[in-house]
């Protein structure tokens, strides 16, 4: 069905981002956050004093661009021994690294085959062996870096595969060169490739940094301060996507992955600063069953964001409410749960038809603000995750204050009347545009 005049007049609100370009770009990617910056431009004017600073590593193969931070390899705080500190005193949306991909991955169905299969394409280049040379530094430098029942399972895993690959170039004698070039990529890899500048900074499930990927060119990385941060501060990114996943689940991640133990500040305070409602004991459903589900539903989503919204919403209400029944209403995997019902129902709403305009509207709306509130207590006041909710708070408050008031009203009390919408329509923005600057 055509939408009317009035709803026409709403969506040319909400879809507007002649302000706020931002909004339309960014979107999450597996293992980081993307980003808009356009990565064969120059460094910003305010990080040209920090374009002296010069890698300690691989200085033959110098990334696009360095920020004022130091590769420590003396220092057991983080990361067995290296890593990264800032060398000065920096605000939030600092550019820190910009670099290109050294290896990208092939285009290869079956993940599982992926890192051989990347091997056989290394494989095929001249200067194979200079690749396997200028990957010798990543972790695991050695493979008896990595934990014993790690190693082990890597064996079992690539071993056939990868001596049935190393055959094929008559390379049958070198195992142990190709096999921790495996490890080096599975323990340092990113969504689009591997990048030796960006594999040395350390991880941390609340990290100071952020990770992005120009959605202009996906062979480009980008690191970010995600706050202010102290002179002589680590510097750390998240290896996990994505970032709002229980304790237990991420440990499990990051051992089965990288073979170590966190302990961050995150992992040491917990996932939730309040108690676990009553049904927490008698429910059927586990936070683990919670966390696979919206696992599934999240990859059901990316794989076709328009043709399985409504499904994967329908399913993303349920699994909140299995959710509120185990953890409290401020536990971190919810602001997982919150931003799938939020970005189904963005979905829903571009398609620009009256059929079920209100219920989607209050629903994208309700979770983004409910997103924004657990946000506030686990980021930074600066983070550019902020940024994003904040925008959608404010798009969502236009549309229906556009399309009909007395909607937003009666289901939002917390702004009794068409002023204080608009008033907070008007901070939300403000503060968006605000955050959104600090990246440029």
């Amino acid at each position: 069905m055509a939408a009317s005049a009035t709803v026409q007049k709403a969506f040319g609100l909400f879809d507007d981002d002649s302000d706020d370009e931002y909004a339309e770009q960014v979107a999450a990617e597996e293992v980081h956050l993307t980003f808009t910056v356009d990565p064969a431009a120059a460094a910003p004017a305010g990080d040209d004093a920090a374009s002296a600073y010069a890698p300690s590593l691989w200085t033959h193969l110098a990334p696009d661009y360095m920020g004022p931070m130091e590769f420590r390899d003396n220092s057991f705080e983080f990361g067995g021994g290296r890593g990264y500190y800032a060398a000065c005193d920096m605000p939030a949306g600092t550019l820190l690294l910009r670099e290109r991909a050294y290896v990208q991955w092939p285009d290869v169905e079956d993940r599982d085959a992926l890192l051989v299969a990347t091997v056989d394409q290394i494989l095929q280049c001249d200067d194979a062996d200079d690749i396997a040379s200028n990957m010798a530094p990543l972790h695991p430098v050695q493979l008896t870096d990595l934990p014993p029942p790690l190693l082990s399972a890597a064996k079992a895993q690539y071993t056939n595969a990868l001596q049935s690959v190393l055959s094929n170039y008559k390379r049958s004698g070198e195992f142990d060169k190709w096999l921790q070039v495996v490890l080096g990529m599975q323990c340092n890899a990113f969504s689009s490739g591997v990048f030796l500048h960006t594999a040395m900074f350390n991880h941390d499930c609340n990290p100071n940094c952020v990770k992005f990927t120009p959605l202009t060119s996906l062979g480009v990385s980008e690191v970010r301060a995600a706050r202010p941060i102290a002179k002589g501060e680590q510097l750390m990114i998240s290896y996990l996507y994505p970032r709002e996943q229980s304790r237990e689940r991420r440990q499990a991640q990051l051992a089965k992955q990288f073979g170590f133990d966190c302990r961050c500040d995150l992992c040491g305070r917990g996932d939730v600063f309040s108690a676990a409602p009553p049904t927490a004991a008698t429910s059927e459903v586990s936070l683990a069953e919670v966390e696979k589900t919206a696992g599934t539903l999240e990859e059901l989503f990316a794989d076709n964001p328009s043709a399985n919204a409504a499904t994967v919403l329908h399913a993303a209400l349920e699994t909140l409410s299995d959710a509120l029944e185990v953890v409290a209403f401020d536990h971190i995997v919810l602001m997982r749960v919150h931003k799938l019902v939020a970005d189904t129902c963005d979905s829903l709403l571009k398609r620009k038809t009256t059929v079920a305009i209100e219920d989607h509207a209050i629903l994208f709306l309700r979770s983004s603000y409910e997103l924004h509130e657990l946000q506030k207590l686990f980021l930074h006041k600066d983070h550019i995750d902020l940024a994003r909710t904040l925008n959608d708070i404010s798009q969502g408050i236009r549309l229906l204050l556009s399309y009909n008031p007395d909607v937003l009203l009666a289901e939002f009390p917390e702004w009794p009347t068409f002023r204080d919408a608009s008033l907070v329509e008007s901070q939300y923005t403000k503060e968006y545009k605000r955050i959104k600057a600090l990246y440029e």
